[in-house]
């Protein structure tokens, strides 16, 4: 006979692995409301040119630390400058520290120009812009750089990364509508993040290597080209437009966590859409217009089981054993056709 049960210890390593994402995610929301600095809210180009913020090398100096060997491996030389939160307008001389590899400019004025003067810096590794003015998001391929930042600035799309070593991407809080990355440069991409963004659809996310996805808050009624992501493991779709789930499909092969929080999901029968993953084992659907009831009812928990039940995880709680078995009972039921998963979706 098949042993239902689960083991207890992998299930609760997976709970505090879903806990840290769902801390993440609260920790990013804390900080979004966060008190912006007034220039950050009211700021225009020709302020930017009238009131000059021009990092000096003696200051610049100041920023430098974490002393360590150069890429030649026989000079010593400090690999990171932190110049964030001082209303910078111009960092051109970061471009004469040669040997750093991770910059944080975040929390000042920089546009998009100001950025470039980076692209002079060999070994960058890691780029860290958020909270400034930059619109666009296009620099010189840089072939060391594996994480770039550019949260809160004045993005409106993805064009113009070219930087093969990438491997985190976080756009979040702009304004992107459309998203265009080329697949075949970014073969090293593992995590994207554009949440509170424009987007309606997930059109133009077609790199394979991505394992995590962050797209909530956004506008997105649409799935598209999901076939090939392949090795995506995370997808965070919560607080989107979403009102069905066309669009999954069994090249999903990895994708063991999906969160669906707080979209438009008015029919319950819809989540069958996803028993073409054959790894999924954690799903949140609360705020979704079919679990009206759900603080009082816990069936919706059986009936999704009844379409997907390898589930080890609904929403906040572990599938218990019980659970299960009431699942296969009405599954049964379902099977000699005394009901239809339909007659579970709930009606206006």
């Amino acid at each position: 006979m098949e042993d239902e049960s689960y083991d207890e210890e992998e299930a609760e390593e997976k709970l505090t692995e879903e806990e840290e994402v769902e801390e993440k995610l609260a920790e990013e929301k804390d900080y979004d409301e966060e008190a912006q600095p007034e220039y950050e809210s009211t700021i225009s180009s020709d302020e930017v040119e009238r009131d000059t913020r021009v990092l000096t090398y003696a200051e610049a100096g100041e920023c430098l630390h974490n002393l360590g060997k150069c890429i030649t491996q026989y000079e010593y030389a400090y690999l990171s400058l932190d110049a964030s939160n001082r209303g910078l307008t111009d960092i051109n001389v970061i471009a004469f520290f040669k040997h750093v590899r991770y910059v944080n400019v975040s929390r000042n004025r920089l546009t998009s120009e100001a950025l470039r003067v980076l692209e002079a810096i060999p070994y960058l590794q890691t780029l860290q812009a958020d909270r400034n003015c930059v619109t666009s998001v296009e620099l010189k391929p840089m072939p060391y750089l594996q994480e770039l930042t550019l949260n809160w600035n004045k993005l409106t799309d993805t064009s113009g990364i070219h930087h093969k070593s990438l491997e985190r991407l976080e756009l979040n809080h702009n304004n992107i509508r459309t998203v265009n990355v080329d697949p075949q440069i970014l073969v090293n991409l593992r995590i994207l993040e554009l949440r509170d963004n424009a987007l309606v659809s997930t059109a133009g996310i077609c790199c394979p290597s991505l394992t995590q996805l962050y797209l909530a808050e956004n506008q997105i009624e649409k799935i598209e080209n999901f076939g090939v992501l392949v090795n995506l493991t995370t997808l965070i779709l919560r607080d989107n437009k979403l009102a069905n789930l066309d669009g999954f499909t069994e090249q999903c092969r990895s994708l063991n966590y999906v969160n669906l929080r707080s979209n438009e999901l008015a029919k319950i029968s819809e989540l069958k859409k996803l028993d073409c993953l054959p790894n999924l084992e954690i799903l949140v659907v609360l705020g979704n217009p079919l679990l009206r009831e759900e603080e009082e009812d816990k069936e919706y928990r059986q009936i999704i089981l009844t379409m997907l039940p390898k589930l080890e995880r609904i929403d906040k709680d572990l599938v218990l054993d019980q659970e299960r078995d009431q699942a296969k009972e009405l599954l049964k039921k379902i099977q000699k056709n005394e009901f239809k998963l339909e007659d579970f979706d709930l009606r206006d």
